[in-house]
């Protein structure tokens, strides 16, 4: 942008952050037909009086793959309860913890080594999102990803699993999903020999013959990505054949923020509308900016992607499921850890926040008596930076802590008072940079004491 045009957008941004919350809408809506090649840049208002409801959260979710099986979480607990997760997903369930054998024909459940693995995910607060994979050897035609000798058997296993954890262990609302990336691990299609579908229907009827339990959830398809091929054959058919489906879920290793708003586009127009998938939810089940190991998934791009996405699918899914805990791809120690630190600090209720910007996004929360807004300038190609002004709007005039913590970079807090119902900062951001802003009244007073009656 040209230093005439940055000049003027800057200077239209201090008058601006003063006018009424709802033109600073309408602003914002406009700006969007007007951005030019070179992109817009953010001018952000948090309204301090106008809470939306709960903040959705997809980013509470964590998947782990086949490295470290049963190990994972040892040692780590407290550094992942940090994370506050409410699902951590595991796959290799039935290959990887020796759960089913056979006593002459009859099989054979011994759920020790995946209970263990079960109690370590509740230690961190979480509940677990079983991926029903791979085939148990004892009832396997070939391998673990090949298809079972007799359907039947694989229907057992998973009523026995849905017996097990949503009936013995008393879990409520857990989630089963029907293998792990099918079109990858066994070569699954829909149609042909080796149909997927046919691994979805016996084990829904397993599901659906499980007694004894407390409501879950069973969904799939866990493909690699998207495929048109996939959804349009799978819906249909689970509609023609009245088998039961809670959830859809795919995986999407990619930078392009884009391609997450397209894939949740897809979905939405095969199951809007249609009342007998007006209930199903849209969840990946594993995400991140590149599906090999290392790369941007260990920098401050990766930690920039997971905020960016996070608020891209706010609203749009129920959960999306950063890879991986730990391992190769893990995030303990990492930048993509400490991006999942500062949006867990984010309050329940969720703030309106206009102005963002080509690059700047933003999400606002409130915490008991704190505003707050995390800020992310998500660019891929890293040469983006801008100095973003931010407006924290409608307060009672007073003096505040404003606290600034930056991925990477502490945290800093100073006192600021006003006498306007206006506290104003400017926060340069560099390309892939991570900011919170906590604003906390000194005092609280009657006016104050309900967050929510501003």
């Amino acid at each position: 942008m040209r230093k005439n045009e940055q000049a003027i957008s800057f200077g239209g941004v201090i008058i601006l952050a003063l006018l009424l919350p709802i033109l600073l809408r309408g602003l914002n809506s406009v700006t969007k037909f007007l951005a030019g090649a070179e992109g817009r840049l953010a001018a952000i208002a948090v309204e301090t009086n106008r809470p939306l409801g709960p903040l959705p959260a997809p980013w509470r979710a964590l998947a782990q793959g086949g490295e470290e099986m049963g190990t994972f979480l040892d040692g780590r607990t407290s550094q992942v309860a940090a994370l506050r997760p409410a699902q951590i997903r595991i796959d290799h369930i039935y290959d990887g913890y020796n759960v089913v054998s056979r006593n002459g024909n009859t099989l054979v459940f011994d759920w020790s080594k995946l209970d263990a693995q079960v109690d370590k995910i509740r230690a961190t607060g979480a509940m677990p999102f079983f991926s029903l994979s791979y085939m148990p050897p004892v009832i396997s035609k070939s391998d673990i990803v090949g298809e079972p000798k007799n359907y039947n058997d694989w229907a057992l296993v998973v009523q026995k699993t849905i017996e097990h954890y949503s009936g013995s262990k008393g879990l409520d609302g857990v989630y089963y999903e029907v293998w792990n990336e099918p079109d990858l691990f066994g070569k699954w299609k829909m149609g042909g020999a080796k149909d997927y579908r046919q691994l979805y229907t016996f084990a829904s009827r397993g599901a659906q013959q499980a007694k004894g339990v407390r409501p879950f959830k069973i969904g799939g398809a866990a493909t690699t990505g998207l495929y048109d091929n996939w959804i349009n054959s799978f819906f249909p058919y689970i509609l023609g054949n009245r088998l039961r489906l809670d959830f859809y879920s795919w995986h999407r290793y990619d930078s392009n923020l884009e391609k997450y708003i397209e894939d949740v586009t897809k979905v939405d127009q095969l199951i809007q509308g249609h009342p007998y998938f007006s209930n199903v939810e849209k969840i990946i089940t594993e995400m991140g900016p590149d599906s090999k190991k290392g790369g941007s998934n260990d920098t401050r791009l990766g930690a920039a992607h997971l905020i960016a996405v996070a608020r891209e699918l706010m609203g749009k899914i129920k959960y999306g499921f950063t890879f991986a805990v730990s391992g190769s791809w893990g995030i303990l120690g990492k930048p993509r850890y400490n991006a999942m630190q500062l949006l867990g600090k984010l309050g329940e209720q969720r703030l309106s926040v206009t102005g963002e910007g080509s690059w700047v996004r933003a999400i606002g929360g409130q915490k008991d008596f704190t505003y707050q807004v995390l800020l992310v300038n998500y660019d891929p190609k890293a040469s983006h930076s801008e100095i973003v002004p931010v407006s924290f709007i409608n307060l009672i005039p007073g003096t505040f802590i404003l606290k600034q913590t930056i991925l990477g970079g502490g945290t800093v807090q100073n006192e600021e008072a006003t006498t306007e119902a206006i506290l104003q900062r400017s926060v340069p951001m560099t390309p892939n940079s991570v900011v919170l802003l906590e604003l906390t009244p000194k005092q609280v007073n009657s006016q104050t004491s309900n967050p929510k009656s501003q």
